[in-house]
C-alpha cells in the first residue's frame, strides 16, 4: 500500500509529499516513512503507536482494553465466524466503545458502515489486517526497532479518553523518530469525527510549519 501511495503522488507531480493517517492508515504511515524517507516530508499519526509496542506492551489490561487485537489475529476461521454471527451488534458495539462516552456518529453512516461489515469478504478483510499486525507488521518494526528511525518531524494525537492517552505516545514516538511532538484532543478514538475542529487545527499548525 505504500508503493501504492508513492506510485499515486508521482502520477500526481510529487516525489515527495507530507502524509496523516489515522489507525491503520497511521500505521500505513510510519511504515512509508521508515521505509521510503526520501519522500516524507512530515508525518502526522492518529491514535496510534508503533505495532510492536503494541504487541511488546501487552499486558492484563491491555488484554482487555484491546481484546480485538488478539481475537481478531486468531487463524481463520474462528473471528470470522464469531463476527459473521452478528456483525451489526459488533460494529455498533465497537463504535460506542471506541468512542467517548455521549458521543453519537451519524446514524446514516453508521447503517454504511453496518451495511458494508455484513459482507463476509470485509469480515475476512478485518481479521488478515489483525494477523498482519501480529505477523509481518510486528517482524518489520522489530527488525528496524533500535536501528532505524523516522527522519521527519512527526505528530502524533491522541484523544483524551482513548487508551492510547496511556501508552505515553511522545515518549514512545521518540524511540522511533527523531523529532516529535505530541497534542492530546478531546474525546476517544474518533478524532475526526469527535473533534474536528481541534483535530484540523493541530494538522494546520504542524503541517505550516
Amino acid at each position: 500500500m505504500a508503493l501504492d501511495q508513492i506510485a499515486t503522488m508521482r502520477s500526481l507531480g510529487f516525489d515527495r509529499f507530507a502524509v496523516a493517517g489515522h489507525d491503520r492508515g497511521a500505521r500505513l504511515a510510519y511504515r512509508l516513512a521508515l521505509d521510503h524517507p526520501e519522500t516524507i516530508t512530515r508525518i502526522a499519526v492518529l491514535d496510534v503507536v508503533p505495532t510492536a509496542e503494541m504487541w511488546a506492551s501487552a499486558d492484563a489490561e491491555a488484554a482487555m482494553g484491546a481484546y480485538h487485537w488478539y481475537m481478531l489475529a486468531q487463524p481463520a476461521p474462528l473471528p470470522e465466524t464469531l463476527l459473521a454471527a452478528d456483525p451489526e451488534f459488533f460494529v455498533r458495539y465497537t463504535l460506542k466503545d471506541w468512542a467517548a462516552d455521549g458521543f453519537a456518529f451519524d446514524p446514516e453512516n453508521v447503517d454504511d458502515y453496518v451495511s458494508c461489515f455484513r459482507d463476509p469478504a470485509s469480515i475476512h478483510g478485518t481479521c488478515e489486517d489483525y494477523r498482519a499486525g501480529w505477523t509481518s507488521d510486528r517482524e518489520h518494526d522489530e527488525a528496524d526497532r533500535g536501528k532505524r528511525k523516522i527522519a521527519a518531524p512527526l505528530l502524533v494525537l491522541w484523544g483524551r479518553d482513548y487508551s492510547v492517552a496511556k501508552a505515553k505516545p511522545v515518549e514512545t514516538w521518540q524511540r522511533w523518530a527523531t523529532s516529535v511532538t505530541g497534542e492530546e484532543v478531546p474525546g476517544g478514538h474518533f478524532q475526526c469525527e469527535e473533534a474536528p475542529s481541534e483535530t484540523l487545527a493541530a494538522l494546520l499548525r504542524f503541517f505550516g510549519e
